[in-house]
This record gives C-alpha cells, sequence and structure tokens, in this order.
C-alpha cells in the first residue's frame, strides 16, 4: 500500500488549504432518474455469437445527433460532434465490454394515452387502443426507423396484437444508443447545469440500458481551450449516469451469474417506493449504516449513511481507504434530489468525477468502474482508471468517522 499523499503528512493547516482550493467547483449535477412510466423494458433477440474473444464484445455506443445540435452556433457544433462526444464515447469504449451483446436496438414505442397492458405468458408490453405518434426519449424524439411495431389491445385487453407497419431495422452494430441534444429546456433554466443525461429504455432479460439522451444546456457549452477538460469530464460523467451510475437502476443490478440482486415479483419487476419514486433495490446492493459521530462540543451523535455494498466496490474502497473492515463506498447524502444517492460521497472522495459537484483535477478511478462492473451489465478495464489521490490510505477514521475526528486526530499527532 502507497503512502498518503504529502498533504496529508504535513498536517491541518495544509489540509484546509486544499479543502479551499477544491471547493471552487464548476457546478453541480443534477441527474434526475426517469420516472418509471417513461421508461421501457424492451425484448430483443441475443446477438447469434461465434466463438469470441472478451475484445470482441468492447461496448459499442452509437451516437445519434437531433437536429438541434446542427442549430448551435459554429463554433458550439463542432466542439460538440468533432471533439466532445467522440473523445468521451471512445475514453467509455475503451473501458468497458458489456456481458451479452443484442441483435438490433429496436426500441419500443410510447402510449398514446401512457395506459399500458400486459398478456399472461407474453413479455412484451401493450398499448390500450393505440401507441403515440411520437416516441421521446428524454427531449429527443426517436427517429420512426428505430421503432418497433405498436402492439395495442382494445380497452376490454380481450383483443391484442400488433397495428401498423411492421419493426423497424433499429440501430446496428450497437449496445447502446445515445441521442444527443442541444436544446434549451426548462432544467437548463431551473439548474443552471451544463448537460443532464439518463437512460429511457432497458433491456428486457437483463435489464442493461441500451438507449439514452444526453442534452446539452446551450448557453452553458464552452468553447474556450481552457475548459474543454471541464467539459469532457461533464460529458463522460452524465453518459456514465445513462449507462447504469443512477439511483433508478439500482434496484436493477445483477450479480455475475446474471440473477437480479433484487427480489422481483410476478410483473418482473423490484418493488416501488413511492416516496424516493424509485423501485427499491435489496440491502446486496446498498445498505443503511449507522456511523457514531462527533460534532462541536464533543457531542456525539448517529449519522445514518447509504452504503454501496456490492463486491467489487467494498474490495476497492478497502484497498483505496486502507480500511480492511469498511462496508462499501458511501453514496451522496446531501444536495437534495438528483444529487443525493446518485453520486459518491464529496466529503471521502472529493475530485473522484461521479461525486455530484465538479472539482478541479477530476479523475474517473477505480471505484467507479467497479460500480459498473458491479451492476452485471459490463466488464471493466481498469487500465483506464485514473489515480485518485483524495483519501488514499488515511485509515478508517477518515473514512467512518466525522471530518471533525480525523483533523482532530491529525493535530494530536503533531503536537
Amino acid at each position: 500500500m502507497e503512502g498518503p499523499p504529502a498533504s496529508w503528512i504535513l498536517g491541518p493547516a495544509v489540509l484546509l488549504s486544499v479543502l479551499a482550493g477544491l471547493a471552487s467547483c464548476h457546478g453541480t449535477c443534477r441527474h434526475r432518474p426517469p420516472p418509471p412510466g417513461e421508461v421501457h423494458h424492451v425484448y430483443l433477440k441475443p446477438e447469434r455469437l461465434m466463438k469470441r474473444s472478451s475484445d470482441d464484445l468492447q461496448l459499442k455506443i452509437k451516437i445519434i445527433y437531433d437536429y438541434s445540435v446542427d442549430h448551435l452556433p459554429a463554433d458550439k457544433r463542432r466542439l460538440v460532434k468533432d471533439k466532445l462526444f467522440p473523445q468521451a464515447i471512445d475514453y467509455l469504449q475503451r473501458a468497458f465490454s458489456v456481458r451479452r451483446r443484442v441483435g438490433p436496438v429496436l426500441l419500443s414505442r410510447q402510449c398514446a394515452t401512457n395506459q399500458y397492458l400486459r398478456k399472461r405468458d407474453d413479455p412484451h408490453r401493450y398499448c390500450q387502443d393505440a401507441c403515440a405518434d411520437i416516441t421521446r426519449c428524454g427531449p429527443v424524439i426517436v427517429p420512426q426507423h428505430h421503432l418497433q411495431q405498436c402492439k395495442v389491445c382494445s380497452e376490454s385487453g380481450q383483443s391484442c396484437g400488433p397495428l401498423g407497419p411492421p419493426d423497424s431495422p433499429g440501430v446496428e452494430g450497437s449496445d447502446f444508443v445515445l441521442y444527443v441534444s442541444g436544446i434549451t429546456t426548462e432544467r437548463c433554466g431551473q439548474e443552471n447545469i451544463v448537460a443532464y443525461a439518463a437512460y429511457c429504455q432497458l433491456e428486457a432479460e437483463l435489464d442493461r440500458p441500451i438507449a439514452g439522451y444526453a442534452n446539452l444546456c446551450p448557453a452553458m457549452i464552452s468553447s474556450q481551450p481552457q475548459e474543454f477538460e471541464g467539459m469532457l469530464s461533464t460529458v463522460k460523467h452524465e453518459i456514465i449516469h445513462a449507462l447504469g451510475f443512477s439511483a433508478g437502476l439500482f434496484a436493477f443490478y445483477h450479480d455475475d451469474e446474471g440473477k437480479p440482486l433484487t427480489p422481483r415479483f410476478a410483473s418482473g419487476l423490484p418493488a416501488f417506493n413511492e416516496s424516493l419514486g424509485l423501485y427499491q433495490w435489496s440491502e446486496a446492493v446498498i445498505r443503511r449504516v449507522s456511523r457514531l459521530w462527533d460534532i462541536r462540543g464533543g457531542e456525539m451523535v448517529r449519522h445514518q449513511v447509504h452504503v454501496l455494498v456490492t463486491p467489487r466496490v467494498v474490495e476497492e474502497a478497502r484497498r483505496h481507504f486502507n480500511c480492511p473492515i469498511l462496508e462499501g463506498m458511501e453514496l451522496e447524502n446531501q444536495g437534495g434530489t438528483g444529487t443525493e444517492l446518485n453520486h459518491w460521497e464529496k466529503r471521502l472522495l472529493e475530485n473522484e468525477a461521479m461525486t455530484g459537484s465538479h472539482t478541479q483535477n477530476r479523475v474517473f478511478s477505480r471505484l467507479t468502474l467497479a460500480i459498473m462492473e458491479d451492476s452485471g451489465w459490463y466488464r471493466a478495464n481498469y487500465s483506464m482508471a485514473q489515480r485518485l489521490d483524495w483519501g488514499r490510505g488515511l485509515g478508517c477514521d477518515f473514512v467512518m468517522k466525522s471530518c471533525k475526528f480525523w483533523m482532530e486526530r491529525q493535530k494530536q499527532r503533531l503536537q
């Protein structure tokens, strides 16, 4: 185990200066998992595979640019299409491979009334009376040639079947279709964010996201060279949310054998948590842990945290902090809807790129690759991980106790 960075050895004064310097962030991520009614499970045929090496299953992401991107000013359009997304996708495709490849990505149509019916022993979802004229993935209208045939049932549910044109060709040679837009939406004005992204359709057998969107807020796109690395990190961050790091997907994670980590009902879905507006994960994915927290005046209180406890994340967290009893990696517990639970805990991983607010020198560490692999959907190439120094080797007191407790301990050691 490597020793702690020099800044930690120098003591609390240096630590405080590091904290102050890193506090000037480039914005906060407000990832919103889409509501269940907007997410479709799509039954796709497995790709017919000959004997292949694992390299052949390298993640393939297909970018579909919405017309709004072409309407951006020329410098911003070139930045988005020639640099930001090609570089972000190249990194993610080298970092991950898929465990199961499916045939052409062919998306399910939305319903005219948003009323869906299921037939016994039939995996498909049927619209009541009619499919919608258009199907959206986030703010983007999905092209008609990416859609399955409409499937409808009468109001009584007695008569069900396909309606209208047959299945379209879909998107060949892709594991994930990413619809990219540059639209000034309500969220852009309310949240003052550069970009946001999410999944919109999942492959039914393993629940892996097969389609999602990323929307850039036009006024926040900067073509200044000094802003490029921050913009690129933001785009990678948002796509990782769409691929799997999302509170809305934790209940759908699988183990290495392809079995769901969270129990399912006869419908094939986990229990739904009305207060969170999310499907409820099991303790095989996230547990609530009570910490004894030291606050001002020497008072001790119970501090509840959510800890991600999947196997690779536990292993990487214990190794990173040099704490063999650590239960897993804490998720963010502040920042409100969109930041809580959807990111790593900022106090513990500061400049890790999947924390909820952006700081300088953002890195995608082994922990982020580990959570993606623990979803059951990907294998990670850990040579693509970047070194994270924050918290490295600082032990259980740092990761399991309050900042106040840890800093006072450092003061005592220097006296």
